[in-house]
């Protein structure tokens, strides 16, 4: 076992500001990333439903092993269920599970979906976010289909809080801490 493995293993510290200061940095935000965040997400806020384009761009980031399913998804089921998805009445306990009506959408891309339009808001979980964090003992598994987002949803908003930062910043500043193993 290397030191660093060892480290991954048994954290120090805690998630907060200094972690976030640390390993944020760390975290190389691609070009179609940036796209994603700084065009995608407001065009589709405002929209209120995800264009076939725009959901495709989020899959090509996200989900890339799933690509080619989600690309014989039709524009029509796509603007439907992310409209009723991202649709101000619908409660937030429900917006997870109707983006994964759409077949080849599971619980990190519809949470990247979510985030993606709401970044303040809403937080991707994805099984290496769960490991750090759960290496730090703060969720029970680092398995998402086995976490409740609400509740995933719930801590990132209060550790993003608590390490004065934005939970998208949380979440990258996990995955960056989260690569140190490959480096």
């Amino acid at each position: 076992m290397t030191s660093s493995e060892l480290n991954r293993e048994a954290p120090s510290g805690t998630v907060d500001t200094a972690f976030v200061l640390k390993f944020e940095p760390l975290y190389v935000l691609t070009d179609l990333e940036s796209e994603i965040f700084s065009e995608v997400g407001p065009k589709t806020k405002v929209r209120e439903s995800f264009k076939r384009k725009h959901f495709l761009k989020v899959a090509e980031w996200k989900a890339i092993g799933v690509l080619s399913g989600l690309e014989e998804l039709s524009s029509d089921d796509i603007d439907f269920v992310t409209g009723v998805a991202l649709d101000e009445d619908t409660p937030n306990r429900f917006r997870l599970p109707l983006l994964q009506m759409l077949p080849g959408v599971g619980i990190p891309m519809a949470s990247t979906l979510l985030t993606v339009v709401n970044p303040k808001k809403f937080s991707i979980m994805d099984s290496r976010a769960l490991t750090v964090l759960h290496d730090f003992n703060l969720v029970p598994t680092d398995n998402p289909s086995h976490m409740d987002y609400q509740t995933y949803r719930k801590l990132m908003k209060s550790l993003a809080k608590g390490a004065n930062c934005a939970p998208i910043d949380l979440y990258r500043a996990l995955i960056a801490y989260s690569r140190l193993d490959r480096d």
